[in-house]
């Protein structure tokens, strides 16, 4: 019977422990890279294929991707799951790709956003307020953008990122299911802006 691949890993670094050099490359956390960037490009292709269902009215397909992202191993490097890491990641990547592309004082990436909101469930309204909530601290935006971003985000609940929660994977699932509907909503808002 093959043996579980965490177990395989956890024995290779009690070896290495025993080695000269001990624990110094474990603690450095270069050992787990390889493994962390290879679980978040798997999340990363079956959200990508997820959303690509969900554009083809395929919503049975998308959760089964989606699915199947969910029960991707832990990542203990990054001390996240993939599957829900890069469910943010792929909205914080659509949101700041439209704030990046935008002029100054143009608040349309904005205005998507909280466009997004109102059919979004809580798990997405609270991925939505997770994005807006980091660009509101490490984006240079106008006074304006910010006023309008914090009062998008002050009646949605706080609540941990949702790479932190320790949830089963259905519920998991349900929440990426909820993220990539606001990411869908998002794209379609910020495309009509542009027209």
């Amino acid at each position: 019977m093959d043996q579980d691949p965490l177990e395989k890993l956890d024995r290779y670094f009690a070896r290495r422990a025993d080695g000269p050099l001990g624990d110094l490359e474990l603690a450095s956390g270069r050992t787990l890279q390889p493994f962390s960037i290879a679980g978040q490009l798997a999340a990363a292709n079956l959200l990508t294929k997820a959303i690509r269902a969900l554009d083809n009215d395929e919503p049975e397909r998308a959760r089964a991707y989606v699915d199947r992202a969910v029960r991707l191993p832990y990542d203990r490097h990054e001390d996240a799951h993939p599957g829900a890491m890069e469910a943010h990641m792929m909205l914080f990547c659509l949101v700041t790709d439209e704030l990046e592309a935008a002029a100054e004082d143009d608040p349309r990436w904005l205005d998507a956003a909280i466009a997004a909101q109102p059919s979004a469930s809580e798990a997405g309204r609270c991925t939505m307020r997770d994005v807006l909530v980091a660009i509101d601290h490490d984006y240079d935006i106008s006074r304006t953008e910010r006023a309008a971003l914090r009062s998008a985000t002050a009646d949605v609940p706080d609540r941990p990122e949702l790479r932190d929660l320790d949830l089963a994977p259905d519920e998991m699932g349900d929440c990426v299911m909820s993220v990539l509907d606001v990411c869908r909503v998002y794209r379609a808002a910020a495309a009509a802006t542009r027209l």
